[in-house]
C-alpha cells in the first residue's frame, strides 16, 4: 500500500476514488483505502493533524492514458491545482499537480508502450 498524509482523509480518499475510477476498499478510524483497477497496491489516505511542509518525499507518478493536456483540465476541473509544468524535452513531458487537499502528483504523457 502506499499512504499519503492528509488532514481529511475521507475527502480526500473520495475525490482520488473519483479521479482514478477507483474502489473504497475499507476504513480504519483515521486511515481510508482505495482501491484502483489495473494498480498492484492499494493507496491508505491517513488523517493526520498536520502535513509534512514542503516537498512530499514520496508522491504518485501517473501516466495520462491518452492525452495529457486534456487529462490535466478534467483534474483541474475536478479541482486540482496546476504547480508547473514540464515540457523542455519534446518526447516526455509531465504536469506537477496538487490535489484539493495539499498532495502532490504528477501526470506524464503516454510512454507507447
Amino acid at each position: 500500500m502506499i499512504t499519503l498524509d492528509t488532514l481529511d482523509e475521507q475527502a480526500a480518499s473520495a475525490w482520488w476514488r473519483l479521479v482514478l475510477h477507483g474502489e473504497y476498499a475499507g476504513q480504519y478510524p483515521g486511515f481510508t483505502m482505495i482501491s484502483v483497477p489495473g494498480f498492484p497496491a492499494r493507496i491508505g489516505f491517513q488523517q493526520v493533524d498536520e502535513v509534512t511542509p514542503g516537498k512530499n518525499r514520496v508522491h504518485l507518478d501517473l501516466e495520462a492514458k491518452t492525452d495529457r493536456a486534456k487529462e490535466v483540465a478534467e483534474l483541474l476541473a475536478a479541482g486540482a491545482t496546476l504547480v508547473e509544468e514540464h515540457t523542455d524535452d519534446p518526447d516526455f513531458g509531465w504536469s506537477v499537480l496538487r490535489d484539493p487537499f495539499g498532495i502532490v502528483f504528477c501526470l506524464s504523457d503516454p510512454h507507447g508502450d
